[in-house]
């Protein structure tokens, strides 16, 4: 005798996907290319004129540390090429970002002869790792928590996040950082303080994860706490909005589960705006790392930039801004994307 197989019917996502390309017109996707382009050569250029506006040089700070004689300064000075017209200092600037893939930005001057990208190579995952694991987790639980208030709108809990949420608006993160660093390292011992040097781990694989663990642990919770709250309140009054619509009062009457009424009902249609700003609070998770890493002396980009900016390094300060800056851009495009297959409805042109 056959067993007969149970099949799982695909037709609905499989017309989604074909469907996806039809919602994204040539017209959109040009004009929002061009848009992410501008933004890109805006910051570009911000990005090469803004440490060269700061006061003083990395030659001067070697100066004023060392007795360097004129000659010596000279040389150091066409060895970097700091002595260059701004304008050829801009053209070495650019044929730096687009002659090379990675962009190399050059040698670091704080960290010679280590070119740009081999520094920023190394701190880069480590800022990956602190934001997509604080991003993922305070979203997704945010998000839950948002949705289960929602449905419970008017009690204890919902009133308490609604008064958390405007707390934690105006709470700083190296004021969160600090008192976390006092009560869990200082006091309680239960993880280190700080991860001063290259961020280099060795060791076993078990070692490796143990430290990397220690480590990033208090940073991760950091942007926890300042994040979760925001992602469940914004889901929390998008439901609310949601669960008054005509769709899920016919819904109700015809006798659904709850179990059905939230997830596939009012969480699919509340989640949009959760995604988008998911997105586009990215740049500010990613400055509030940058904030996090250097309290915590965490080796990532935000401690670059501290050790660039005391140091005058600007070929560093360029190469750490160039990429947080398409990240950024990044981001905000998969947004756009993510929106086109969350929500059939949305069609662009």
């Amino acid at each position: 005798m056959s067993k007969k197989c149970k099949t799982i019917d695909l037709k609905p996502l499989r017309g989604l996907l074909t469907r996806f390309p039809t919602r994204l017109s040539s017209g959109y996707l040009k004009r929002r290319i061009l848009t992410a382009l501008l933004v890109f050569v805006v910051v570009y250029v911000l990005n090469f004129l803004i440490p060269h506006l700061e006061p003083g040089s990395f030659i001067s700070g070697m100066a004023g540390q060392s007795n360097l004689l004129p000659e010596q300064r000279a040389q150091l000075m066409e060895m970097f090429g700091v002595n260059k017209p701004l304008s050829q200092q801009f053209v070495d600037y650019v044929f730096q970002t687009f002659g090379s893939f990675p962009p190399n930005y050059g040698v670091s001057f704080s960290r010679y002869p280590l070119t740009v990208w081999a520094v920023v190579s190394q701190a880069l995952p480590w800022t990956l790792l602190l934001v997509i694991a604080s991003q993922l987790i305070s979203w997704t639980l945010g998000v839950l928590a948002g949705a289960s208030l929602a449905w419970h709108r008017g009690s204890k809990a919902d009133s308490f996040l609604i008064g958390i949420s405007s707390f934690m608006w105006g709470v700083p993160s190296y004021w969160l950082a600090t008192i976390l660093i006092y009560v869990l390292a200082i006091k309680l011992h239960w993880f280190p303080p700080a991860l001063t040097g290259s961020g280099v781990v060795t060791g076993g694989f078990l070692v490796q994860f143990g430290t990397i663990f220690s480590h990033a642990f208090l940073p991760i919770l950091t942007l926890v706490i300042l994040n979760l709250p925001v992602y469940a309140v914004v889901m929390r009054n998008t439901m609310v909005n949601v669960m008054q619509e005509d769709f899920m009062m016919a819904a109700t009457v015809r006798g659904l589960r709850t179990r059905n009424l939230i997830i596939g009902h009012a969480m699919r249609n509340a989640l949009l705006p959760s995604v988008t700003n998911l997105a586009l609070s990215f740049g500010a998770v990613l400055s509030g790392a940058y904030l996090v890493e250097i309290i915590y002396s965490y080796p990532g980009m935000g401690y670059l930039i501290q050790a660039a900016v005391f140091a005058r390094d600007y070929p560093l300060l360029q190469g750490v801004f160039f990429f947080s800056a398409i990240l950024v851009i990044i981001a905000n495009i998969l947004a756009d994307l993510t929106y086109v297959v969350l929500d059939p409805r949305v069609e662009y042109y």
